[in-house]
């Protein structure tokens, strides 16, 4: 917590930039730069580096990048930020009728290109900003100047820059994953969907606020305090406990405009399809009429015939004699 008289003791320190990244000269005449910038032009700032950011502490500064004077009764300051994740610069606004000591609050602008893909994502950056003398600002800063960065100055200290990038969550999304399809041998037509399947289905996204988590079928949620996390666990009969019917991937899923039921993986339920014989599975298998046995093939059907055909066969007397 700042202590009293903070920002009237900011106003002959370079405080918020890194020391002998402004006040390289203390020239009193002559044009404005950042490398001279007045103390008294700015005692505050800080910055919220967004969860979509991609800034290093290591790699990544936020700095003044800019000062202009587009009218006579506006002065614009514009802060940049080095980090992928950032495109646009923060700009916070002057009036010449602002009191000393004036904080503004600024969010950066989304791209209309991002707004319309990822309509629900957070702002790059944001930050306030507090200025001392309103009249030094206007007495040394002429109308039409641009005073604008040069190699490494006016750098913001690294202890007023939050950053939460990986460390926060922007949205959630709801979606299935595609079932496995049954697939057909290559005798046979292949099955039929009016959609396309192997798809993600999404139901829904950019889900926001306040959130509560329901159990599904043969799922359970729990909420671990200790690392701030929820846990989802696929167990039998728990939450709304074992579905009556099959549960569609999505609203529109149906069964193959081909098959003879209404199964949404298409073909029969495992109960209904032969899977091995003396443990060897298919999906081919060949099956030899040996001697003494044949093979009669129908439709979905095998008769296995142990005939005794062309077997050496043992002949008894019906007759018998007593001696």
């Amino acid at each position: 917590m700042a202590k009293p008289n903070f920002f009237n003791e900011n106003l002959n320190r370079s405080y918020p930039f890194k020391v002998g990244t402004v006040d390289l000269t203390k020239a009193v005449a002559g044009a404005v730069t950042l490398a001279n910038l007045p103390d008294e032009f700015i005692v505050d700032c800080g910055f919220v580096l967004g969860p979509l950011s991609e800034f290093s502490e290591q790699l990544n500064q936020v700095y003044l990048s800019r000062i202009s004077r587009p009218t006579s009764t506006t002065i614009l300051f514009e802060f940049s930020c080095d980090a992928w994740g950032v495109s646009k610069p923060l700009i916070f606004t002057r009036h010449s009728t602002d009191p000393d000591f004036t904080s503004e609050y600024v969010e950066s602008q989304q791209d209309s290109v991002s707004e319309s893909t990822d309509s629900c994502s957070e702002p790059d950056w944001s930050g306030y900003l507090v200025t001392g003398s309103t009249a030094a600002l206007f007495s040394m800063i002429t109308m039409g100047q641009n005073i604008i960065r040069q190699a490494t100055e006016a750098v913001v200290e690294t202890t007023l820059i939050q950053n939460l990038y990986n460390n926060q969550v922007v949205s959630i999304s709801l979606a299935n994953a595609d079932r496995t399809r049954a697939v057909r041998p290559e005798a046979c037509p292949a099955l039929e969907w009016n959609f396309l399947p192997g798809q993600v289905f999404i139901q829904t996204s950019c889900l926001q606020g306040d959130l509560i988590f329901r159990p599904g079928y043969n799922c359970t949620i729990s909420q671990l305090g200790q690392t701030n996390t929820l846990q989802l666990q696929a167990i039998e009969e728990a939450g709304a406990g074992q579905p009556c019917e099959q549960v569609p991937k999505f609203p529109a899923e149906t069964a193959p405009t081909n098959t003879e039921n209404e199964l949404f993986e298409g073909d029969h339920y495992c109960n209904e399809v032969l899977r091995t014989i003396n443990g060897l599975q298919g999906p081919g298998l060949t099956i030899y009429a040996g001697t003494g046995v044949s093979i009669v093939p129908a439709e979905n059907e095998l008769t296995i015939d142990i005939n005794l055909r062309d077997l050496s066969l043992c002949t008894y007397s019906a007759v018998s004699e007593s001696l």
